[in-house]
């Protein structure tokens, strides 16, 4: 009768295990960076700086957290809002914003996360009263989820020279659990850090 064995398995060398475990993590590793860099260019091609604010122009979409921002243009000079209003030396810059979220902000909360930034560090805000969102030629002070709304920012210069290329400092909005109840919501204010720092062409003499 013939008996047969299977023959025993030889494990590989412990050295040569373990560049293919070295092999299978950089992989990993590399695929990681292929797709965080995929998605740092779709989210508006922002240049992250060490330390800083990411830079960015207008025309490129920066993520808030809560809003997808992109800023259009920048006016400036001695202007009327409305036919009521007097002339005044004044700087606008408008900007397309959509709700990234469930719930409706109104314009005043969405201005809470942005300032001119006239010198490093240096914010002005944005006046409250004079700054209004619109929607297809309809002024409206709301913006809904996943409806974009024209907002129109408004700064009084008073004597000042607006500059020719403006500064916009978008800061960033965060969502977390409230210290007294169970809620979460998202929140931003003037010590929130900056998410994006928007470089912005000012077109000077403007009279509407």
């Amino acid at each position: 009768m013939n008996v047969y064995y299977d023959e025993p398995v030889v494990p590989p060398p412990p050295d040569e295990v373990k560049p293919r475990r070295r092999l299978r993590v950089a992989l990993i590793i590399v695929g990681a960076l292929v797709v965080l860099a995929a998605v740092t260019g779709a989210a508006g091609g922002l240049r992250a700086q060490p330390g800083g604010p990411a830079q960015s122009v207008a025309g490129r979409t920066v993520n808030q957290g809560l809003f997808d921002v992109q800023i259009l243009d920048a006016r400036s000079g001695r202007m009327k809002l409305s036919s009521f209003d007097p002339a005044a030396n004044l700087l606008v810059v408008r900007m397309r914003v959509t709700d990234l979220g469930d719930e409706s902000y109104g314009v005043s909360s969405f201005l809470n996360g942005v300032a001119a930034e006239p010198k490093p560090g240096k914010y002005a805000e944005p006046d409250l009263m004079d700054s209004v969102g619109d929607v297809d030629g309809q002024v409206t002070s709301e913006i809904h989820p996943r409806l974009p709304v024209v907002v129109q920012l408004v700064w009084k210069l008073g004597d000042a020279t607006a500059p020719r290329t403006l500064t916009v400092a978008l800061r960033l909005w965060e969502y977390g659990q409230s210290f007294t109840t169970d809620e979460f919501y998202w929140s931003v204010s003037k010590q929130s850090p900056v998410k994006a720092e928007v470089k912005v062409p000012v077109r000077l003499g403007a009279t509407s």
